[in-house]
C-alpha cells in the first residue's frame, strides 16, 4: 500500500529539507576535531560538576578556578583549560569572554611562574630500536607457516605499521585512520615509490587532506611491509577491491585469525607499542607512540636536513615545536667542538691561546 505523504509536495519539501539539515549537522561535526571537541567538553564538565562553577562565568570566577587547580593540574592543563572556556563563551554568542580579561592572563603569568615545569616527552626511539623489533617480527613471521595464524598476521601487520608510523612521523590516529584507498604503489618508476594520503590530521585545520610520497627504501621499507600486509590480509583474493576500498588498513585481528573492517582502537595504539619493543627485547620504560615521531624527527635532522625541511615533512607550522622534538640538537658549542675536533682546528686555537696567554 502506498502512503499517501508520498504524493504530497510539503510532505516531500520537508523531509528533502530535514536531510539537508541532519547532512549539514553531519559536515559541520567533521569539520572539527574531534580530540578537540572532547577536550572542550572535558573542560566544561570539569569547570561545572567538579570545581561547581557555573556558564556562562565571570573574570572572578575563572581565575578562581585556576587558583584552586594551580599546583594540582600541570600548567598546560589549565591553560588549556582557560581557552576552551573562552572558547565556550565565544561559541554560545556572549559577548564578554572571560579568558580575555587582564585578572585572567595575569594569573595565569603567576601560575607559569610559579609551577611550570618542563613538559614531559616520550623518549625518542632511534632507526636501532626500529630495526629490532622489526627483525623479531620477522623471526616471528618466519617461524609460522599457517599464513591464516593471528600471530602471523599480526606480525606482518605490526612491521608495516611500525614502519609507516616512524618514517612518516604519524600520530597515532593519523595512524589508525589510514584507509586502503589512501595507499597508492608506483612499482613501474626507475625508483618504486607509494604514495600515502592522510585525508585528516591536527595540523591540517581546512581538512584538504596531504599526500606524501616516500621511495621504496632498500631497508625497513614501508612500501614493501604494506604490500606483504595487504597480500597477507586478502589472502591474494581479490587484492585490487580491497585497495580501493575504504576498509581501514590497518584492522584488528581475532585470536581466530580473521580480520575486521573496523581499524584498531585510538586506546590500545600505545600498549601494543610498548607489546612491540618489549617482544623485540627493548625496555618500553619511557617510550610511546610519540617516540617514533621522536625518532624520526632526529634522524632527519642528524642525516643533514634542515629544520624547515623536517617541517615540511612532518607537518609542523612553527619552528618552536620542531625544536621540541629534537633530543638536545640546539648545543650548538658541541656541534662546534665537533666540527674543531674532526679538522684538527680545536687542538690548534687550545695552543694559540696558551702561547698568548701570560705565564701566572
Amino acid at each position: 500500500m502506498t502512503d499517501r505523504r508520498d504524493d504530497d509536495p510539503t510532505f516531500v519539501g520537508r523531509s528533502a529539507e530535514l536531510d539537508l539539515l541532519a547532512k549539514e549537522a553531519t559536515i559541520l561535526d567533521a569539520s572539527e576535531n574531534d580530540n578537540t571537541n572532547r577536550a572542550l567538553e572535558n573542560a566544561v564538565k570539569h569547570f561545572t560538576k567538579v570545581f561547581g562553577g557555573r556558564l556562562p562565568c565571570t573574570d572572578e570566577d575563572l581565575k578562581n578556578y585556576l587558583v584552586m587547580y594551580a599546583g594540582k593540574l600541570s600548567v598546560a592543563t589549565l591553560e588549556q583549560r582557560r581557552v576552551l572556556i573562552g572558547r565556550w563563551h565565544k561559541e554560545n554568542g556572549f559577548e564578554h569572554n572571560p579568558n580575555d580579561s587582564e585578572l585572567v592572563r595575569k594569573i595565569m603569568r603567576g601560575i607559569r611562574r610559579k609551577f611550570g615545569k618542563k613538559p614531559k616527552q616520550a623518549k625518542p626511539a632511534p632507526l636501532r630500536v626500529i630495526e629490532k623489533v622489526c627483525s623479531h617480527l620477522d623471526e616471528v613471521q618466519e617461524s609460522i607457516e599457517d599464513e591464516k595464524n593471528s600471530q602471523k598476521l599480526r606480525a606482518i601487520r605490526d612491521k608495516a605499521m611500525l614502519l609507516t608510523a616512524f618514517w612518516f612521523g604519524l600520530r597515532s590516529d593519523e595512524l589508525i585512520n589510514i584507509r586502503a584507498c589512501d595507499i597508492k604503489f608506483h612499482w613501474d618508476g626507475d625508483t618504486p615509490y607509494f604514495e600515502l594520503f592522510l585525508p585528516k590530521s591536527k595540523t591540517d585545520r581546512d581538512g584538504q587532506g596531504t599526500t606524501k610520497k616516500l621511495d621504496s627504501l632498500p631497508n625497513l621499507c614501508p612500501m614493501r611491509a604494506i604490500r606483504d600486509w595487504i597480500e597477507a590480509r586478502c589472502s591474494g583474493v581479490d587484492v585490487k577491491s580491497f585497495r580501493e576500498s575504504e576498509v581501514p588498513l590497518f584492522a584488528k585481528v581475532s585470536r581466530w585469525g580473521d580480520v575486521s573492517e573496523t581499524h584498531i582502537h585510538p586506546n590500545s595504539i600505545n600498549k601494543l607499542f610498548k607489546g612491540l619493543l618489549e617482544s623485540g627485547g627493548v625496555d618500553p620504560g619511557e617510550y610511546s607512540t610519540h617516540s617514533m615521531r621522536r625518532g624520526v624527527a632526529n634522524w632527519i635532522i642528524d642525516s643533514g636536513a634542515s629544520v624547515a625541511e623536517l617541517k615540511e615533512w612532518i607537518g609542523w607550522r612553527d619552528t618552536r615545536t620542531a625544536m621540541r622534538y629534537l633530543d638536545g640538537k640546539s648545543s650548538l658549542p658541541s656541534k662546534i667542538i665537533e666540527r674543531k675536533l674532526q679538522t684538527g682546528s680545536l687542538l690548534s686555537d687550545t695552543n694559540a691561546r696558551r702561547l698568548s696567554s701570560p705565564e701566572d
